[in-house]
């Protein structure tokens, strides 16, 4: 009798449409469930990685600043310590000799006795002594004097060596790696319990040297994903599975200068469990598993991928200096919402300290270009001068030799020759360290002597076109420009292999436009512009660093075999 009932038309209908319909319904959320899930870890990983790398490029710039700092210290001896630099090394600066005697203190010399420099200095001297311009780094330490943990910075120079302390909160390091309201120890020693991102630094050897948890510190965690990577100079994202079957997201980059590694990681389920919970409830009701899985998917459509792609592409607009887009807000889960808001943070932390970089660089650059004309001027008021009437009194012992003039006429003649071309190098030297028609004739005809050297000097061609109304500038914006466009013409010798070169420069309302182009070899240029300097790209780094000081921006356009072009844009102030 029952096997009469399945042969009914409502269980046929079940069995050949209502069932085959649920089975692909449950199918289809399945795989939709994957592919979803596979996105998001791959977005969410993206953005763990960029968040290393902008918090690893943060630190490492306070260090690269403070070691520049140094080197110019111990390149001036006659230089006082307490010259304004208490703003950089919060703790103070010091001369101190090879043998351990203290030459020279900043604030106070028993402050620097009661230092363990013998600890923590010393033992890195030695290994430091055939390479006087690479920077020490000693451990971390709480510093008696103010009591909150710090860094000696040192460098070595002949019989001396100069070393600043900076503490931690001076560094950012504080405000970068927040610790989480409670942490406990996991089974490696690196896992916050709490809801807030773990960040902490690692050395070569992979010992924790810092940790938001005191307890962590001295962890050997060389196991740990990204650690190695890290310590290697390789940035990226990874997983990490915990004992208890937690995972955990983690960004690792590199911080150069010391060759310390910057691990961020934070509870993978914290961000995505609650949308994924839903969307595996399709299997088991299986009526409500199209609706479940549509809403699942919208929800992760509206709310996760597309606030990720948008934080993704806020992202990039931050590593290319727009820090503007950071402004936008946007809409998601309440996760989102707090990278973005660490995002931000992170963005007004990297635009202070840029904002002190330019002051710092523009010091430098005053400096540096004061020093270059005071030597055009030597060289032409005095060098010149003198090889002039070194001339006048060749041509008068010409006229009083009487044994054999004719020989004497003819060295004579040689020696007038080379005085000639020495007057002549010498000034080249003082228009290389000083472009005097910048100062004489204006922006445009400097430039317009600077295409007609390269072609006279180098074989290549160079075209300038001028568009707007050409009016003079502020000169430090004026000199900045001139020294941009003769980067670039220089790179543009050296590196593109090119036939001809254009400049084009435009005058416009509130911007000054300038555009280096040549038809050489051309290039990929990196889409992060902190990978300039490790791919080697200095003059481009020059190029963007004097852009930044005017707050403009660098833009590269190149392929390969296709030539490349510079665009940099400096606004004017009205």
């Amino acid at each position: 009798m029952w096997l009469g009932s399945l042969r009914g038309l409502r269980v046929q209908l079940m069995l050949w449409t209502v069932l085959p319909l649920t089975l692909v319904l449950v199918g289809v959320a399945l795989f939709g469930i994957n592919i979803h899930q596979r996105s998001m870890r791959g977005l969410v990983e993206e953005l763990n990685a960029r968040s290393a790398r902008l918090a690893a490029k943060h630190l490492s710039d306070g260090l690269a600043e403070r070691t520049l700092l140094l080197k110019m210290i111990a390149a001036a001896p006659d230089l006082y310590l307490d010259t304004g630099l208490e703003g950089v090394f919060d703790g103070g600066l010091a001369r101190v000799q090879a043998n351990g005697t203290i030459k020279e203190t900043f604030p106070s010399l028993e402050a620097w006795q009661q230092r363990p420099l013998a600890e923590l200095l010393f033992p890195y001297v030695s290994e430091k002594a055939n390479q006087p311009d690479q920077p020490i780094f000693s451990p971390f330490f709480v510093d008696p004097i103010s009591g909150r943990e710090s860094l000696l910075i040192a460098l070595v120079r002949d019989d001396e060596i100069v070393v600043g302390t900076v503490s931690l909160e001076q560094l950012g390091l504080a405000d970068i790696a927040p610790g989480p309201a409670e942490v406990t120890a996991s089974a490696d020693g690196a896992h916050s319990a709490g809801d807030e991102t773990t960040v902490f630094l690692v050395a070569s050897d992979g010992r924790v040297i810092y940790h938001p948890d005191p307890r962590q510190v001295g962890q050997d965690l060389k196991a740990h994903e990204g650690v190695a990577a890290a310590t290697q100079g390789q940035s990226g994202a990874t997983y990490h599975q915990e004992p208890d079957g937690q995972e955990l997201v983690v960004g690792y980059a590199p911080v150069e200068g010391p060759n310390w590694g910057l691990i961020v990681q934070e509870p993978w389920e914290k961000l995505l469990a609650p949308a994924m919970r839903l969307s595996l409830l399709a299997p088991l009701v299986v009526v409500v598993a199209a609706l479940v899985s549509g809403l699942a998917v919208t929800f992760g459509l509206r709310y996760v991928v597309r606030p990720l792609q948008a934080l993704d592409r806020q992202a990039t607009r931050l590593a290319w200096g727009d820090f503007s887009e950071t402004s936008e807000p946007v809409e998601g889960v309440k996760e989102i919402k707090d990278l973005q808001h660490t995002l931000t943070g992170m963005a007004e932390q990297i635009q202070r300290y840029q904002t002190g970089m330019r002051d710092y660089v523009a010091t430098v650059t005053t400096a540096q270009e004061a020093e270059r004309k005071r030597l055009a001027r030597d060289l032409h008021d005095e060098t010149v001068q003198s090889l002039i009437a070194l001339g006048h009194r060749v041509e008068m012992a010409q006229k009083t030799l009487e044994k054999d003039p004719q020989r004497a006429r003819q060295r004579l003649a040689e020696l007038r020759a080379l005085t000639d071309e020495a007057q002549q190098e010498v000034r080249r030297f003082s228009r290389a360290l000083r472009p005097l028609y910048l100062e004489d004739l204006g922006f445009v005809p400097a430039l317009e002597m600077l295409a007609q050297e390269t072609e006279r000097e180098h074989s290549l061609p160079v075209s300038l076109s001028v568009e707007g109304e050409v009016r003079r500038l502020p000169s430090d914006l004026e000199l900045t420009a001139y020294r941009i466009v003769q980067e670039g013409l220089s790179n543009v010798i050296r590196h593109a292999e090119a036939q001809a070169a254009w400049l084009t420069v435009s005058f416009e309302e509130a911007a000054l436009t300038l555009r280096v182009r040549d038809d050489g070899r051309g290039f990929e240029p990196p889409l992060n512009p902190a990978d300039l300097a490790h791919q080697g790209h200095f003059g481009l780094m020059g190029i963007r660093e004097r852009a930044m000081l005017f707050r403009g921006r660098l833009e590269v356009r190149s392929e390969t075999g296709k030539g490349t072009e510079l665009w940099v844009i400096l606004p004017v102030a009205l």
